[in-house]
């Protein structure tokens, strides 16, 4: 049987991760590791796999489209909820969110856009958008 095309990558936490762009960077207090795994042709999905070091805080912020992280090591705190490896959590487009690490350990996971990536922070005290980034 012939199968079609796909993207297969073994041993994900051995990969090699490289600081975002200034957009994405913008959120955080410190650098994260980010490393593309798949972009749909013109302008779809983009699937990375990120690295939060220990104690990370990330700023509220929103993006056009949602998105999903799947935790592989550590905790992520998700809009002020702690989990832990094989985790989900979704954030749909739009909303205001706050992802950051958890615990004393670095997080790694995969974040699924379903759509391009942008960002935009957020008023902590109103959740309305602040900056285009």
């Amino acid at each position: 049987m012939d199968y079609g095309a796909a993207i297969i990558i073994d041993e994900l936490t051995s990969l090699e991760l490289e600081e975002p762009a200034a957009a994405a960077a913008a959120i955080y207090d410190r650098p994260i590791g980010l490393r593309l795994l798949h972009e749909e042709p013109n302008g779809g999905e983009e699937h990375y796999l990120v690295r939060y070091p220990a104690g990370l805080r990330g700023r509220p912020h929103l993006h056009t489209a949602a998105h999903t992280i799947v935790v592989l090591e550590g905790q992520l705190d998700a809009n002020g909820r702690v989990i832990g490896p094989g985790s989900y959590a979704h954030f749909p487009a739009g909303q205001v969110m706050q992802h950051q690490a958890a615990g004393d350990a670095p997080c790694l996971f995969v974040l699924l856009f379903h759509g391009p990536f942008d960002v935009r922070l957020a008023d902590e005290e109103s959740g309305s958008d602040v900056a285009a980034i």
